[in-house]
């Protein structure tokens, strides 16, 4: 099964793992990290290494962090080079939202292939992201219609 790791800043993390957790139940292989203001940069970096490692069962891991660019971001990057050259599978996703963490926990059972896995969670949090205004406008246009 495909672990997944949520890194990013404060409890954002722990936050969305436990909203998955209370939509979906508890789950294997699942596992989140913040980065505090307080946090040494080097300690977190083998922080999210050693998460990663207790996630892998060899079907790889799927990594979600809050912000491109940023600090668990640039970090999780780090790790990503090291892991890769000693032939782990992993693949990071940036901007995480609740829809993706579900869709990764729905379909990981599903499908195995990690890249397969990962492209969907990112169509699914781009088609999770709406505004109820322009929702609700286009469901009356549907109901028109009928």
């Amino acid at each position: 099964m495909i672990g997944i790791l949520i890194v990013t800043h404060g409890k954002m993390a722990e936050g969305i793992a436990d909203s998955a957790r209370m939509i979906m139940g508890n789950n294997e292989q699942f596992d989140s990290i913040g980065l505090f203001p307080d946090k040494d940069l080097d300690q977190f970096k083998a922080d999210i290494k050693k998460k990663f490692l207790e996630l892998d069962t060899g079907d790889g891991v799927i990594i979600f962090v809050d912000l491109f660019g940023a600090s668990p971001y640039n970090i999780t990057a780090l790790n990503l080079h090291e892991l890769l050259s000693e032939k782990k599978k992993v693949r990071v996703i940036t901007g995480v939202n609740l829809p993706m963490v579900i869709e990764v926990l729905n379909m990981r059972n599903i499908e195995e292939n990690i890249d397969s896995l990962y492209k969907s969670c990112l169509t699914t949090g781009k088609d999770g992201i709406k505004e109820l205004l322009e929702e609700m406008a286009s469901n009356e246009c549907e109901d028109d219609e009928e």
